[in-house]
């Protein structure tokens, strides 16, 4: 009698194990599920209206790298410059960065900044901005706009784009070279020079921006000196102090 009790009780525990595993399974199937549900993207609004409070939530971290500009949001997942959490990604991903475009401001205080009057865009604010914008709006994909930018008019920004060159064109060294030095030409005939019969004598210490340039577009900078083993100019690029070297053209 006590053998086959005991035989009922092993036989009841294995059915029960037995029992229990379907349970198991479909319990770590319906985990798994869940996780790769949490882990799947966001998808873009569906009327393309993003808000500052959504936008954030694609920084690239889960969901694409995407950023404003002048009211618009892109995606700027494909960019090399752009990653989540460092360099530009830092600064600008999951946020509006065009009060930081228009002042070529590194800060990231000054990103999501909507405090100003694209009217009361300084000049080169302004130049600086369309130009972005272009970058921004030709080499990736628009996916939304941003509500918080309703009622604004960039009409002026996107008007002075049209004569832009988008900072990620192709373009060689000398040519934005020549920029630079159209920029330090003007800048010096500001101020009484004498220039010898051969060429314009550039200063130390004036103040450049970089235009058009592939990989410095944006850059502000001060005139070094000029390298003659190099053939070009030196430019001191803020704000990280590096000095890159730029050959101008006849």
């Amino acid at each position: 009698m006590e053998v086959q009790s005991q035989g009922n009780s092993y036989a009841a525990i294995l059915s029960l194990i037995l029992g229990a595993v379907p349970a198991v399974v479909f319990l770590y199937k319906q985990y798994k599920q869940r996780k790769q549900e949490a882990e799947k993207p966001e998808p873009f609004p569906e009327d393309g209206i993003f808000t500052l409070e959504s936008l954030a939530r694609f920084d690239g971290r889960k969901n694409p790298i995407c950023l404003g500009v002048c009211g618009l949001v892109v995606d700027v997942s494909t960019s090399e410059n752009i990653q989540a959490g460092e360099g530009y990604g830092k600064l600008w991903a999951g946020r509006d960065a065009t009060w930081s475009l228009a002042t070529l401001s590194l800060k990231a205080e000054d990103a999501n900044i909507m405090d100003f009057k694209v009217s009361e865009l300084t000049e080169e604010q302004h130049k600086a901005l369309a130009g972005w914008y272009k970058h921004f709006t030709t080499k990736y994909t628009i996916v939304g706009k941003l509500k918080e930018y309703e009622g604004w008019d960039f009409s002026s920004v996107v008007e002075e784009a049209k004569s832009q060159t988008p900072f990620g064109a192709p373009r060689t060294d000398d040519e934005a070279a020549a920029e630079i030095a159209e920029g330090a030409k003007a800048a010096a005939e500001e101020k009484p020079a004498a220039a010898p019969a051969e060429g314009l004598v550039l200063k130390k210490g004036e103040k450049v921006k970089i235009v058009g340039h592939e990989k410095f577009a944006g850059y502000v900078g001060t005139l070094e000196d000029f390298d003659r083993a190099a053939g070009g100019f030196k430019v001191k690029l803020e704000p990280e102090g590096n000095v890159e070297v730029f050959k101008p053209t006849q």
